[in-house]
């Protein structure tokens, strides 16, 4: 059963995916490397994933920081699971030349984990309040779990379609203008990002309909989190180096959900209380430079340092 329940979705995302990318963008572009996937659940898998990130504090991120004890409303369905798979659809010859130059394909691989997060922000600093709005895919390696790598817009709408992807112009924007994308290794402590790179972050729908429950633990402490799904793609976004030294200089992402969702997230913070951090905007504030030491150290996460 669980063969054919992988095989129909895996047809389904490439033919679906055909006709959306046929008609929903008249700006030619090649095939996503990965496409999504739905498959039922291994025997204690599920439990074991949870088990693990939460554990081992796998899930770090630029931007939102450590979420792994969000893992069980990440993965709150019980019967299956969204992953990737390579698309059969992309070009045979994977050395030709890639939008926005780049020279090879994602760092990653279809065994890492890939989930996505709505983060909405109700600034009460402001008068009247402001209402924030950020939306991210994350993923993180398995194998290596301090790898991690991450697309994030800021948008007030529930869908939008940012081309292209720019994160110096993000963090100038103190992340509310625009989209980043990048990719961070803390073993060596190289980090790449599209900047301008001819990137696309696109969220085509996102459904939340779990119930609410309290964050007790991490940056969004006194948050409201509820499970729902996310559909969109990340296109090929050029990661070029940006610290460290790790090979390769540069590479490009691009992975397509639109046609079968990512396991996602909603966290609503109010802020100053009872959240107090307004995550996403002192962290691009952080990497302008634009913190005082006090602020900084309230974002200790080495994803976020200072601006390169």
């Amino acid at each position: 059963m669980a063969s054919r329940y992988r095989r129909w979705h895996l047809a389904a995302a490439l033919g679906l995916g055909a006709a959306v990318a046929a008609c929903a963008d008249p700006i030619a572009e090649p095939p996503a490397e990965f496409v999504a996937v739905r498959r039922a659940w291994a025997p204690g898998e599920r439990a074991a994933l949870i088990s693990r990130i939460m554990t081992n504090h796998e899930y770090v991120f630029p931007y939102v920081g450590d979420i792994s004890a969000m893992a069980p409303m990440l993965y709150a369905d019980s019967e299956s699971v969204t992953v990737l798979v390579a698309n059969p659809a992309l070009a045979a010859s994977v050395t030709a030349p890639l939008a926005g130059g780049g020279a090879g394909l994602s760092m990653f691989n279809a065994a890492w984990n890939f989930v996505a997060l709505k983060l909405t922000v109700v600034d009460n600093t402001n008068a009247p309040p402001d209402t924030l709005f950020w939306h991210l895919a994350v993923w993180a390696d398995p194998i290596v779990g301090t790898n991690h790598g991450f697309a994030i817009a800021f948008s007030r709408a529930t869908t939008f379609n940012i081309r292209p992807i720019n994160s110096t112009n993000f963090d100038a924007a103190f992340g509310t203008a625009g989209a980043a994308a990048g990719e961070f290794h803390l073993g060596t402590g190289t980090l790449w990002l599209d900047d301008a790179g001819g990137g696309r972050y696109q969220v085509t729908s996102q459904v939340y309909p779990g119930a609410f429950a309290t964050v007790t633990t991490g940056p969004f402490l006194g948050g409201q989190q509820r499970a729902g799904t996310a559909f969109g793609r990340v296109a090929n976004s050029n990661f070029v180096r940006s610290t460290g030294a790790e090979a390769p200089a540069n590479f490009t992402v691009s992975f397509d959900y639109r046609v079968t969702p990512l396991n996602a997230t909603e966290i609503v913070c109010v802020f100053p209380s009872p959240c107090t951090t307004n995550v996403p905007g002192l962290v691009a504030a952080l990497r302008r430079g634009a913190l005082p030491d006090s602020l900084a150290a309230r974002v200790p996460w080495l994803a976020a340092r200072r601006a390169r």
